[in-house]
């Protein structure tokens, strides 16, 4: 890059303010040209009020907008594109009943029309371009985008994203979002390798809360606290430590993942797993989970674990194989009957399955359990015991919440998993299953949720937890299932002071 060369991003004094609380206050950084960027920050540190003003969906209150060195004032979506800003959000916004290609260059199509005739096969030739550019040979672009895994769906958003530059003549600037969130290790490694091909072209900016990503691929980081830009500096001069210690405020506790607060599990099994089989994902695996125990399941995307912890909580209807809780059968994709017998769900995307934004946290926390805040009469609900019940719990998890009126997508992505835990705490359980408890979340949320997990686990509920982080996974677990292919290839005992190294069981999942 030229010494001469203008930024292609600039931010200068941005301040934005909902209902008179600041969201952000006088931020200002720099993107330089073809550098990729690290954004990072706590759950309400500003993060996504920043990328709205960037793209176009948040008009900031005072401050200065530069796209390569011209002011930018923009009013809609479309303006940012036109400039170049193009978006991957964490929450999917592709339309899963158009083709992959269709997908790609939704709203561009004038680009391909000739007489308004759409050439298609023009569409399909450039989608593919793309696609091989990042690297990504899984996905077709003819392909139906509803028929693919989560993974590739979002891997489609980040080529959609960079398909911006096949439509404007400008030098895009790509905003990616929790780009690796749901990838697997293989996926991501090539997505990497895209974002290093792509930024000769390209200046990019990350939001993770993946310490491993940030400093994977970015050449600067930028460390959000309470709206405020607290530190702008190069990769090589902070290091994971530092940057907790920037955006929390705090040092990270020598035992993060509250080993310290692990014990033994008790004698009495709670839930017992014998041949569960799901044809094309899982094949005759069998388990015991214990009184407080925490039991891991490892294994690369598409191994079968979240298939098992589906059938366990009766998501999924099995093939074969039984699932008892205190020696009462749950059948087969009996999601009513696995709670009544005790058995919780955390699931992996809490905003789809865990959590219904719409209604309020009072109404989230009680559903689950509506016979605990009926009236006498068992026909109507007490409004008493309702407010009682979600009052308790939200002070308890310690819910950052203006209160329980309060709508659940309003909440940061730590304060929303808490509810969700809330929900079945507050039924009663006796087995907790989590599949990717700490997705998407800051160090600080994580540790709150890890704390929170042990709390569970000492008060003798047992948790079948389902990670893709294995310094998660191998922190927290009593026990590890390592599985390949719908096959247990390996377990391992993950007591404290003795835990596994991630080379042991990463030889069993590939």
């Amino acid at each position: 890059m030229s010494l001469t060369a203008k930024p292609a991003l600039e931010l200068d004094g941005i301040s934005k303010a909902y209902n008179g609380i600041p969201a952000i206050q006088s931020v200002s950084f720099t993107l330089k040209k073809n550098q990729v960027l690290g954004l990072v920050g706590e759950n309400g540190a500003g993060k996504s009020t920043i990328l709205g003003v960037i793209n176009g969906v948040v008009s900031p209150d005072s401050g200065h907008l530069r796209i390569h060195g011209a002011e930018a004032a923009f009013g809609h979506p479309d303006e940012a594109a036109r400039h170049g800003v193009a978006t991957v959000f964490q929450e999917q916004g592709l339309i899963p009943q158009l083709l992959v290609y269709e997908n790609m260059f939704l709203g561009r199509e004038a680009k391909y029309s000739v007489g308004g005739i759409l050439r298609r096969q023009s569409m399909i030739a450039e989608a593919q371009a793309v696609l091989d550019d990042l690297n990504i040979d899984n996905v077709d672009p003819r392909a139906v985008t509803g028929d693919l895994s989560f993974g590739q769906r979002q891997l489609v958003e980040i080529a959609k994203a960079f398909a911006l530059a096949r439509v404007y003549p400008v030098e895009p600037i790509i905003l990616l979002d929790e780009p690796t969130s749901a990838l697997s290790e293989k996926e991501a490694a090539k997505l990497f390798d895209g974002i290093q091909h792509w930024r000769s072209k390209a200046s990019i900016i990350i939001v993770s809360h993946s310490m491993a990503d940030i400093f994977r691929c970015c050449d600067e980081i930028v460390a959000l606290k309470d709206g405020n830009v607290v530190a702008q500096l190069a990769a090589g001069e902070t290091s994971p430590d530092g940057l907790h210690e920037l955006i929390v405020g705090r040092k990270r506790e020598e035992e993060y993942y509250k080993e310290f607060r692990q014990r033994d599990p008790g004698d009495r099994v709670i839930l017992s797993a014998r041949g569960l089989r799901k044809e094309g994902a899982v094949a005759e695996i069998s388990f015991d989970l214990r009184e407080g125990e925490i039991l891991g399941f490892a294994g690369v995307l598409g191994a079968g674990k979240s298939v098992v912890a589906s059938m366990v909580a009766g998501l999924t209807p099995r093939d074969g194989g039984e699932v008892q809780v205190g020696g009462r059968a749950i059948a087969s994709g009996s999601s009513y009957q696995a709670i009544s017998e005790g058995i919780g769900y955390v699931p992996a995307e809490r905003n789809l399955a865990g959590i219904i934004g719409a209604h309020s946290l009072e109404w989230n926390l009680t559903l689950p359990g509506l016979s605990r805040v009926m009236d006498r009469s068992g026909l109507s609900i007490s409004s008493r015991k309702s407010a009682e019940l979600a009052n308790f719990w939200l002070k308890r998890l310690r819910v950052r919440a203006p209160g329980r009126g309060a709508l659940a997508r309003s909440l940061s992505g730590g304060n929303q998993q808490k509810v969700v835990f809330a929900k079945w705490l507050a039924r009663g359980v006796r087995v907790l299953v989590l599949d990717e408890p700490g997705r998407g979340l800051d160090v600080g949320a994580k540790e709150e949720i890890y704390d929170l997990i042990r709390d569970i686990a000492a008060e003798g509920t047992a948790v079948l937890l389902i990670s893709d982080n294995l310094p998660e996974l191998i922190g927290l677990s009593n026990r590890i299932l390592v599985m390949r292919k719908g096959q247990v290839t390996a377990e391992f005992k993950a007591d404290v002071g003795a835990k596994p190294e991630e080379s042991a069981i990463v030889k069993h999942m590939i």
